[in-house]
């Protein structure tokens, strides 16, 4: 898998005990975080070990922060991949929380293609069943894979320490690792392997695929799913894109427009919700694909009787408000003016405050099994 010139692999077992109160928040003016897009550090060891799983490293200090992340125009990011350019601080993980709800909801459980993931984390004698959740955010699937299958082994991987309350379950843990460095370490050690908003930041999303495949044991089950940039107009089709002063212009779709493509500028496989079917099939390891796409409004414009649905409207809204906002390092390190930024923002936020468009988000979903 294709990796960034120069760049040192660092890969750590994380334990909540060891906290990163003191560097984590994007509020903090008391950190040492590198403050520059440019200041990554350069320094690290491979954390690999004879084991499948990586070192431990224990979080003691601010210097220690300085390895996983940095801050870039107000905001805490990971200092591991340039790609993936959205915040890993607190306030990103309350986000990944509330839309980690709304995937729920939407979906009607925590995974597409229930029957093909509860056949491959059936109990069996000997090794336990594994899951492997691949840029798990602030923790939150990882931990509910782990409390509903309580004999099975959840390990989640992202680019910066989740964000845990409370004590783990005692058969989840959490990786500090890039996943476009590739699973080598894991060859056949999982039954199931999750990776859900992902695609910014993976440069080669075939590649991954494929090794995911080898990560997998044989009857495994790989999950991918992604929101869509493209916004849907109320009648479910794409939302032509127009500038403004036009006709049907939208400022939401306007900067949703500008992270596209300063994503895709950046590497990211941005196009993945709609292309993981056809790479799955084109990868001779895996069979059983199948695909899911799911429209929720943003925001309770809709009518409807289904008090669900409008609470799914109402939380994706929030959840699109946070988004927009952490957008700010993304458009910047682009080359957006600061001003330019902070106007697309506040006109798209009064846009979905005040209802003024009806427009919905596409989910896509994507699965297969392991020859």
């Amino acid at each position: 898998m294709s990796t960034c010139p120069n760049q040192t692999r660092m890969s750590f077992l994380w334990a909540p005990r060891h906290g990163l109160e003191d560097i984590y928040s994007s509020e903090s003016s008391g950190s040492s975080l590198p403050d520059s897009p440019n200041d990554l550090s350069e320094s690290g060891s491979d954390g690999r070990s004879g084991s499948p799983a990586p070192s431990l490293y224990s979080f003691t200090s601010s210097v220690d922060g300085q390895l996983m992340l940095r801050q870039v125009y107000g905001r805490i990011l990971n200092n591991q991949n340039d790609t993936y350019f959205l915040p890993a601080d607190n306030e990103e993980h309350r986000r990944l929380d509330l839309q980690h709800q709304v995937i729920t909801l939407a979906l009607g459980g925590l995974f597409p293609a229930p029957d093909l993931v509860r056949r491959a984390l059936r109990p069996r004698p000997g090794t336990p069943p594994a899951i492997l959740d691949v840029g798990t955010g602030s923790g939150s699937w990882a931990i509910d894979m782990a409390k509903l299958f309580p004999y099975c082994t959840v390990v989640g991987v992202d680019l910066a320490p989740p964000r845990v309350d409370g004590d783990l379950p005692p058969n989840c843990r959490f990786e500090i690792d890039d996943a476009n460095l590739g699973f080598a370490h894991y060859q056949g050690a999982f039954d199931v392997i999750h990776a859900r908003a992902i695609s910014a930041g993976i440069r080669d999303y075939p590649q991954l695929l494929q090794e995911f495949a080898q990560a997998l044991r044989p009857g495994g089950v790989v999950i991918s799913g992604d929101g869509d940039m493209q916004i849907f107009d109320e009648w479910r089709q794409p939302l032509a894109y127009v500038e403004e002063g036009t006709p049907g212009f939208s400022w939401t779709h306007r900067v949703f427009f500008a992270a596209y493509n300063a994503m895709k500028n950046r590497g990211g496989s941005i196009d993945t919700p709609s292309m993981c079917p056809t790479w799955l099939r084109a990868n001779d390891a895996y069979t059983d694909v199948g695909w899911h796409k799911v429209f929720v409004p943003i925001g309770p414009w809709g009518q409807t009787n289904d008090p669900r649905e409008r609470v799914i409207a109402e939380m994706l809204r929030e959840d699109c408000l946070r988004y927009i906002a952490g957008l700010t390092p993304l458009l910047l390190s682009e080359g957006y003016l600061p001003e330019s930024v902070e106007k697309m923002q506040r006109e798209a936020a009064a846009e979905l405050r005040e209802l003024r468009i009806r427009i919905y988000s596409r989910w896509a979903f994507a699965w297969a099994v392991k020859k």
